[in-house]
């Protein structure tokens, strides 16, 4: 019996505190005119469109990019949605890490070869936003 009155007490116990907590908080929120903070509205996602030029071994890249800023200072900081860096691979190597709208990678050994061109966060996390084409350079 003891128990059963010692968890019925502990229960009007925690309902107690948590009544005053409410009526605490709801109290400041009115006197203060403290406003709750609203959900962030949701930004557009970045898009990425890659138009490359291969001339011999050299591919040049152009990167249109909407939504999304390149930020070589900010790269391996806190992220800050629409901004970042590119990440370039070849074969599926990270080879580079690009932070203009335009770049060329240059002594691309003969053969074919899968490049994909990916949006990344400040901290290198993909944006989940790339493109992939392949190209043969000649020997």
């Amino acid at each position: 019996m003891k128990t059963k009155r010692l968890i019925f007490r502990l229960f009007l116990l925690i309902a107690i505190a948590a009544l005053v907590e409410w009526v605490v908080y709801a109290k400041n929120d009115a006197q203060t005119n403290v406003m709750v903070e609203q959900p962030q509205t949701h930004q557009a996602a970045p898009t990425l469109q890659v138009t490359h030029t291969l001339t011999q071994d050299d591919l040049e890249l152009k990167l249109a990019v909407t939504n999304f800023t390149f930020s070589l200072e900010n790269m391996g900081k806190e992220n800050k949605q629409g901004e970042g860096h590119v990440h370039l691979y070849l074969d599926g190597k990270k080879i580079a890490k690009v932070f203009e709208a335009s770049y060329v990678l240059k002594d691309i050994p003969s053969g074919k070869h899968e490049i994909t061109v990916e949006l990344a966060h400040n901290n290198h996390e993909s944006y989940g936003v790339s493109e992939r084409f392949n190209i043969e350079v000649k020997p």
